[in-house]
Parts: C-alpha cells; structure tokens; sequence
C-alpha cells in the first residue's frame, strides 16, 4: 500500500479480531515475523488443497488431463479479478523467479545490449541477468539507490538517469525483497515507455500486500507470488505478458503445446502438482471473508508503527519516510552498528532464532547489516517488542 498510514506513528494499530493466529499452522513457541520470504497458508486453504489432491490420487487422468483446462480456468478468473488481469494473459508459474526466467530466457538479446536494473533487485533475479547478459554478450547495469530513501524521486531520477540507447529492458521490482521499499512503478514504467524501453516487473510481494491492477499499469511483463500475501499454498505464483508481447514467450519447460497461445503453453508444463494453483482461488476467498481492505490496511498501520518504533528504540534513522507512503506490509531498518560483532548476518539471525525463538530476515545490503520483520494479520505488536528487545540484548552482550 502506498499512500499515507491512517494512524499516527505513534499509535499501536488494533488487531482486526483476536486469536488470528489460530487459522494458521504456525508454531506458536516462534514469534513469526517473516511472512514476506515464503508466506504463510491458513488452515482451510491447506485442507482445500488436501481434498483436491486426494481427488488427482484418485482420477489421474480424468483431472490432471481431461478437466485440467477447466479447473484452471475456473481459478484464472478469479485469480485474474483479484490482481487485474484477463485471464487469457497469464499464466500460473512456481514462483515470481521462474516467470521472470521464463521471460529472460525468451527474449533474444545482442552483443552490448543493456538489460537494466537497480541494486535493489532479488538476487535470483540478479543472477539471472547476469547469466542472460553473459551468454548473449550483452551488459547487465545496477542502478545505485541508497537508503535511507526520502522521496520517489531518488527512485525514479536515477533511473531515468541511466536510461540510454543501449538499454533493451528494465527489471524493476513493484516492492523490492530485501528493503522492503514501494517503487513508483506507474512513473518508472511511464518513463521508459517514453524511451520505447520495455519493463518486466517483479511483483513477488505486490499481490495481497497492495491493491494490484496489473494491466493498467502498461509494463511489458509482470511475475508475481501468490503464496506470499495472498496466502497461496507454496508454489503459486503467475507470469502476465501483455498482449502485443505474447509472440515469443514461453515457459522454462517447453511441452507439447509450444507456440499454441500463451495461455495454452503455460496451462501445461509438464506433469506436476497443480493444487497450489486451483488453491490460489481458496486463499483469495479466504482472506476476503475477513475483508481484503481490512488486511492492508492493519497490515500497513503496523508496518508504520513497527519503522517507528524500531528507529527509535534502537537509535536509527528510518529507511523510508516516516509517513508511511513508500511502505506496505513490511520494512526494513538498519540494525546497531553492535550487531556486527556477531560476525556474520547468518549468526545474528541463528542467535535471534536460538536464544529468542524469532523468526526474522537478517540481511547485509550496501555494506550494512539490516532486519526485515513482516506484518500480517496474526502479528501484533508485542511481537516487534519482542524483537525490539532482543537485538537490544544481542548487541549489549556481542558488544562485551
């Protein structure tokens, strides 16, 4: 969500209902603060997804190939209301990572062609241009963007910025992974169209944490989870292809239907589990009986108070600004430089784990070491308190 919060930063936003936590799985001993990485799936959906494979176990054939394309297309449409795409326009994918390579790999690029990018980037996604860019000879280029971030133009100017001749394609994420940031992706995808650039987004985190309409937004290409914040059982995920860019699309594992329609290509890739996307619908279903708008907006408030809060407690400027309007359901803060006794991001998140029992992203990223808590409806504040206190802890003894 951008835009500002509703609350003052000041104010703890209040629950939606009490006990949320119950229509998950989670542990309850972990204090889980990392829905952004895989998700998490509610209770019913996981049951949904049950049912529906005991009924592939028993018709193999009559629902994995004869109902296949009907059982698919009941979901796109729902799935396609839900982020604003025409259900002829995408196709379902494992993840955010695999349609972006389906994308990459297709296109054809030439010796000293740039493929542009910023140094906020996932860095499956980085690696993969790197691969793409190295076999066709061409350049991959990473656009510096500091934080802390006061405004959408030390997004957008530098950008803009490095936009040349040479550049065949910007990737750019919608809200990036490892900062947490909410790019202006309408103003980004606006300028390179006036370049004649076309734009694959990463939406990996926009489903479910934002009100998503993918084809007004005009982008050439668009990956996005469902399995993050929409609560998708693991594995759902969807790539949409503008009209005028299906020709030449085509998913990493070429079947029987290559060049038969995008839709058709991407309906069947092989024989695999398609319950985590029949069960994109249930999730969906799920989570607006408790109201999608309800769930964005707790969702941001917290992520809000959470920026503010951690800031101050821990005596650190905030990565975005403090409004709120470059946040969604998650943020990222810079830890103390303490923390760095530790020694490496990986024994700082083990000691978070083992002596806390929270479950948080720790990540080095230009240089500095940051945490990455997430906020979903089953969280509430005494759990980002929690945290608060324990990197206090951890920093007080690694500093000794």
């Amino acid at each position: 969500m951008s835009g500002q919060s509703s609350l003052p930063v000041s104010i703890v936003p209040e629950p939606i209902a009490e006990g949320l936590s119950a229509l998950w799985t989670l542990d309850p001993a972990v204090t889980f603060l990392n829905h952004g990485s895989f998700g998490a799936t509610p209770r019913v959906v996981l049951e949904a997804q049950s049912a529906w494979r005991a009924r592939f176990e028993a018709r193999p054939i009559e629902m994995l190939d004869r109902r296949r394309a009907e059982l698919l297309a009941e979901t796109k449409h729902v799935v396609g209301d839900f982020v604003g795409a025409t259900p002829d326009d995408f196709g379902f994918v494992t993840n955010a990572t695999g349609g972006i390579n389906a994308v990459l790999r297709s296109l054809r690029f030439e010796v000293g062609d740039e493929i542009l990018t910023t140094n906020h980037v996932y860095h499956a996604i980085r690696q993969t241009i790197r691969y793409v860019a190295e076999r066709a000879g061409a350049r991959s280029i990473e656009v510096d963007i500091d934080l802390p971030i006061a405004s959408p133009n030390d997004i957008l100017a530098p950008i803009e910025a490095a936009l040349n001749d040479r550049t065949r394609l910007v990737v750019i994420d919608h809200i990036t992974s490892t900062t947490a940031v909410v790019f202006p992706i309408d103003r980004i995808i606006d300028v390179c169209r006036q370049r004649g650039v076309d734009v694959l987004v990463d939406g990996a985190h926009a489903p479910g944490m934002i009100e998503l309409d993918i084809q007004s937004l005009g982008a050439a290409y668009y990956a996005a989870n469902l399995h993050k914040w929409v609560c998708a059982p693991k594995g759902a995920a969807l790539l949409w292809v503008r009209p005028d860019r299906h020709g030449g699309i085509h998913p990493n594992t070429i079947s029987h239907f290559l060049n038969e329609g995008l839709a058709v290509e991407f309906g069947w890739q092989g024989t695999r589990d398609i319950t985590a996307w029949l069960c994109a619908k249930d999730a969906i279903e799920f989570m607006a009986g408790i109201g999608w708008r309800r769930i964005r907006q707790y969702n941001h408030d917290l992520a809000v108070w959470v920026q503010a809060m951690l800031s101050a407690r821990w005596g650190v400027p905030p990565s975005t600004p403090r409004d709120g309007s470059m946040l969604g359901s998650m943020v990222t803060i810079v830890l103390p430089d303490e923390a760095k006794v530790a020694g490496t991001v990986e024994a700082f998140q083990a000691r978070l784990y083992d002596e806390h029992r929270i479950e948080v992203p720790v990540l080095q990223w230009n240089r500095r070491w940051w945490v990455r808590p997430c906020c979903q409806i089953y969280n509430t504040a005494q759990d980002y308190e929690r945290l608060a206190e324990a990197v206090v802890t951890l920093c007080a003894a690694t500093g000794r």
